[in-house]
């Protein structure tokens, strides 16, 4: 009798290789979703600020303002969806007729988790990092969106 040959192609998975594999694809929908999300409030601020300069073009900028928080939840936003940053760079400016709103705000995205050797004001220095936290700082995401509209 011939001993028994298998093929490469009738070996099989292993079990640490089936685990690899979700763990690299479940990683990387993780992070997708994530980036998404961003995204997806972007795209639903820049809706409420085209709403605004379309339908409240003779609005005071107080009017606009009080009446934002409003246009958010109607939209689906939660408070938690918009950073300080956010609310610190809104601008809204009318001449004549005219009705421009806009912000500037950056998503930082941590795919393994933020940095943990922070100093007393919340920063860090690249140069100090050690061990986990170079690679957090590697890995990090960094988006910035710039939601416009301006009246026509």
């Amino acid at each position: 009798m011939s001993p028994l040959v298998v093929s490469e192609s009738e070996r099989g998975f292993s079990m640490i290789s089936i685990l690899f594999w979700l763990g690299l694809i479940g990683f990387a929908v993780w992070n997708g979703a994530q980036v998404f999300h961003a995204h997806y409030i972007n795209w639903k601020i820049q809706d409420v600020f085209e709403g605004v300069t379309t339908n409240m073009g003779n609005a005071s900028e107080m009017d606009i303002r009080e009446r934002l928080p409003k246009l958010y939840k109607i939209n689906y936003l939660a408070p938690s969806d918009l950073s300080q940053e956010f609310h610190n760079n809104l601008l809204i400016r009318h001449e004549g007729t005219m009705l421009e709103i806009s912000s500037i705000y950056s998503v930082v995205i941590w795919p393994l988790g933020p940095v943990e050797q922070l100093d007393e004001k919340g920063g860090y220095d690249t140069e100090e990092l050690e061990g986990m936290d170079i690679l957090r700082d590697k890995l990090r995401i960094d988006i910035e969106f710039e939601p416009y509209a301006i009246s026509e």
